[in-house]
């Protein structure tokens, strides 16, 4: 491999910059352009591995050159960082002498494409690298740094040691003759492939959990005109995001914020009002975007307040809310300006409205007024993305207790799928571990049985990338920046 360089800190004036150099070239070229500030220091050709050298660069700048040494550095190979100031023109002044003295400008993900083809990480590593540096939560970053370290390979080489037991096995009863077979040879082998097959099915469903984590959580906030989304939406973020107005359809567009709980990143938007008929071109647009957003939703909060739709209007929220939930989606009905209740009418309570029409869903009171009522929804979201499924309230108790909830959050984190290219191959893995079990079970020959689960392994291999085509690399390591 040629020798490349890039910085590693993002372009833009900083106090310091770091150019890191990476191949073969790079002790003789730090040589030819770096001058020790005093003879206590090295030149950089004899400086040992994790030292550091103060100096001057090519007449260019003041710098500390560190040195780490093959193979013990972050790419396998020679690696030499220079800590420049962070000007615009000096960090550019020092990445040209470094190209004109012999190396190439790293593309992206070069670096860390080298770390892999030399062995200091897998891809599960290599994907987490770029995982922790697009982190903007605490749980991402948590989840991120657990892949690095190897959680995820860890539990890939469990599931693999156990289909390669199996397929020892396999291989060592096709060596009998078929006149030694006996039955229960074949139930053990179709007990292990089941013990196997349960346990790569449930690491697939992890990945309902670590996406989120990994991604965040997609909240819409959705609802009839001035029903107070932009209230609720306000009152989430801790500050005034959205513009809030008695007047109906104030909200034209989708209002987006991010924000953080107990460490989990929340994606959270606001709709336009769902208004049943509008003739403003403007309005519509802002339903057409509105709908499109609750088809994205990980969660819609659908907001019901006083007083209640008229009877032709509700039917047609009504029709919006079922078709959501047809869909899949989990929603919580927000009942909102619940100050209000006391001095409704029965018939215009959305408490009772919500009771009557959708039972089953849950539901949760809440009042601009109340912090309490606001510590309570953040409380269900958290719940939402560590359980994996909302749970119902019923007066401020947990009807569905925590523990019955399958965790998502940080008791799987070793093992928890977050890429979907992980999870497409271990769902592939439970389709043929699957096939290979239910052959074993119809009597098919073992050399048949033996195919399913080589290909099985294959699929899983190409997670930690010990067989993975040229392709998929490259599709990989182009998503990284340049410098990592």
């Amino acid at each position: 491999m040629d020798t490349i360089a890039a910085f590693s800190t993002p372009p833009g004036e900083s106090g310091l910059a770091v150019l890191r150099i990476s191949g073969s070239l790079a002790a003789s070229i730090c040589d030819r352009l770096f001058v020790p500030s005093s003879s206590k220091f090295a030149k950089p050709s004899d400086m040992e591995g994790y030292t550091l050298a103060h100096g001057y660069w090519d007449s260019i700048d003041e710098v500390v050159i560190a040195c780490f040494r093959a193979p013990h550095s972050y790419t396998g190979e020679d690696v030499y960082e220079i800590s420049c100031h962070g000007g615009q023109a000096i960090r550019q002044a020092v990445l040209d002498s470094v190209l004109a003295a012999g190396a190439r400008a790293a593309g992206p993900g070069e670096f860390s494409r080298r770390a892999f083809c030399n062995g200091k990480m897998d891809l599960t590593a290599a994907e987490a690298v770029m995982d922790m540096i697009g982190a903007q939560a605490e749980k991402q970053a948590q989840v991120a740094y657990r892949q690095l370290m190897g959680g995820v390979s860890r539990v890939i080489h469990e599931r693999t040691d156990h289909l390669y037991g199996a397929l020892a096995r396999l291989e060592m009863l096709l060596d009998w003759d078929e006149e030694e077979e006996r039955p229960e040879d074949r139930a053990l082998l179709v007990r292990e492939l089941e013990h196997s097959e349960q346990e790569l099915r449930h690491l697939a469903e992890s990945f309902t959990g670590g996406r989120i984590i990994r991604e965040g959580l997609a909240v819409v906030i959705a609802g009839s005109p001035n029903v107070g989304k932009s209230s609720l939406l306000n009152a989430l973020s801790g500050r005034d995001r959205a513009i809030v107005s008695h007047i109906p359809g104030t909200t034209r567009d989708t209002v987006e914020v991010d924000l953080s709980l107990d460490g989990y990143l929340v994606h959270l938007t606001d709709t336009a009002g769902l208004a049943i008929d509008s003739h403003d071109p403007i309005e519509r647009e802002g339903i057409i975007r509105a709908e499109s957003a609750l088809r994205t939703a990980d969660l819609i909060l659908w907001v019901l307040s006083p007083p209640l739709p008229s009877e032709d209007d509700r039917r047609q929220e009504e029709a919006r809310i079922d078709r959501c939930l047809m869909d899949g989606k989990e929603l919580l009905l927000v009942l909102g300006k619940d100050d209000l209740r006391l001095s409704l009418p029965k018939e215009e309570d959305p408490a009772y409205y919500a009771a009557e029409r959708y039972p089953d869903l849950p539901t949760i009171t809440w009042s601009d007024r109340s912090e309490e009522d606001l510590q309570r929804l953040k409380d269900t979201l958290v719940r939402f993305i560590e359980g994996g499924t909302l749970v119902m309230m019923e007066d401020d108790r947990e009807v569905t207790s925590r523990d019955q909830v399958k965790s998502h959050g940080e008791g799987q984190s070793h093992g928890l799928l977050t890429h979907a290219r992980h999870k497409a191959a271990v769902d592939r893995a439970v389709e043929l571990v699957g096939n290979a079990r239910a052959d074993l079970q119809t009597g098919l020959s073992f050399d048949l049985v033996a195919i399913s689960l080589k290909e099985a392994l294959t699929e899983l291999s190409t997670i930690t990338g010990e067989d993975v085509s040229e392709t998929l690399i490259e599709k990989i390591f182009s998503r990284f920046c340049i410098g990592k």
